[in-house]
């Protein structure tokens, strides 16, 4: 029975104490180890999201989109989401993002609701379903289906309690697919073929990640170049959506029609030059010629008041987030957190590169927000909780090791 309380009281030492921001960690030979909150990964993503605030307040102060009479609007809505999105992010990190593994399902069941609501309550906006209107604000559940098909996914394929090292096998890669497939054919339906991209990018990411088969991956890309191709010939592929394929592939085509838009936000990025016209001061920008300049095409804003310089700072800061993501994945113990934190990586990578690219002409024109800089409450959220996740996922990276090592004791 002694025996007993010394080792259940070895066990209570061994747990962390309150300090989330400065833990320790007394391992078995007497060695103490910090965890320490990323606080640089943190600040990163207050400093360009606090900018983005106030570049969303540069592109509409003049132009006024919406039909809002008020400069400060976007601003201010803007602004609470912010301060929402931070809450949000700090309350993330008093729990422990394992038991999101125990609760898959659920959060299953939650994201095919969410996306499959839009088509009860959900209302148009250009021309599009993919907004649920609650009073005080509109919602975009598709935006949160980012972050939970990463969750659910990276259950799947990360390691389970049976196994003694992950398989990812052909049940792993068929079940983790058809989660996605539902959640691509819900946004589809809405329709948001951009949405519905980013979860193929990302689950192919992941599936990458999780060291599966790479015939496996082959097989599902071959099998999505000819599910496109049958969509092309039985007329799922709208007209729109040809002619921004073909705007990409001629940039200089119908410069007042299909490509108005593109033509547009080249010229004012151009304008920028170097060191751009100042922040305010953008012409193109405060005389509105840049549709969705808010949104959308928000980068177009940056390049033509920051230019150039401007415009690599804000790339390095994204560079610097992404590779802190992959930093996290890669020092995780846990597949589960490891697959998580690369999934929120990749998910940032895509819609950067999507985003910026389409801005330069270098991508198609799909609809994809700019993180963190895009206005948006649901983008902004969203991508809060994901960092929230990884910045979790740090804070407890070497907390299973220990913790594991005193269960085996116990079980002794």
């Amino acid at each position: 029975m002694k025996d007993f309380y010394n080792m259940d009281k070895k066990i209570i030492n061994n747990t962390i104490n309150t300090n989330r921001f400065n833990e320790s960690i007394t391992f078995k030979d007497g060695k103490k180890k910090k965890i320490k909150f990323d606080i640089i990964l943190l600040f990163l993503i207050l400093a360009i999201s606090g900018f983005g605030v106030l570049i969303i307040y540069s592109a509409t102060r003049y132009s006024l989109p919406g039909g809002v009479s008020d400069p400060k609007y976007y601003l201010i809505r803007q602004g609470y989401w912010l301060i929402i999105s931070v809450i949000v992010f700090f309350l993330l990190q008093f729990i422990n993002y394992r038991i999101l593994k125990k609760y898959w399902w659920i959060v299953l069941i939650i994201n095919i609701l969410a996306l499959a609501s839009v088509f009860i309550f959900g209302h148009e906006i250009r021309g599009t379903g993919r907004w649920i209107n609650l009073k005080l604000f509109s919602i975009q559940p598709s935006e949160f289906s980012k972050i939970l098909m990463i969750i659910v996914v990276s259950v799947i394929l990360s390691k389970w309690q049976r196994e003694k090292i992950n398989k990812v096998g052909f049940k792993k890669v068929l079940l983790s697919l058809l989660v996605v497939l539902i959640c691509m054919i819900l946004v589809v339906i809405e329709p948001d073929y951009g949405t519905a991209l980013i979860f193929f990018l990302v689950y192919v990411a992941i599936l990458f990640l999780s060291g599966a088969n790479f015939l496996y991956i082959l097989a599902i890309l071959i099998l999505t170049a000819v599910g496109l191709f049958l969509a092309f010939k039985i007329g799922l592929i709208k007209q729109y959506q040809l002619d921004r394929i073909l705007v990409f592939l001629k940039p200089n085509v119908q410069q007042e029609g299909i490509g108005f838009n593109l033509f547009q936000s080249k010229r004012a990025i151009g304008s920028g030059r170097l060191w751009g016209t100042g922040l305010f001061l953008g012409k193109q920008t405060n005389l509105n010629y840049v549709p969705e300049q808010h949104t959308d095409f928000i980068f177009s804003v940056i390049g033509e008041e920051l230019g150039f310089f401007g415009a690599v700072v804000v790339i390095v800061i994204f560079a610097l987030i992404i590779w802190s993501c992959f930093y996290i994945s890669s020092n995780t113990k846990d597949s589960f957190g490891s697959l998580i934190a690369g999934g929120i990586g990749f998910l940032l990578l895509t819609q950067v590169m999507i985003n910026i690219g389409m801005t330069i002409g270098i991508m198609p024109v799909i609809g994809i927000p700019l993180p963190f800089l895009s206005y948006g409450g649901s983008n902004l959220l969203s991508i809060f909780i994901g960092m929230g996740l990884v910045e979790n996922i740090y804070l407890k990276r070497d907390l299973r090791k220990e913790y594991e090592i005193a269960y085996e004791d116990f079980g002794r």
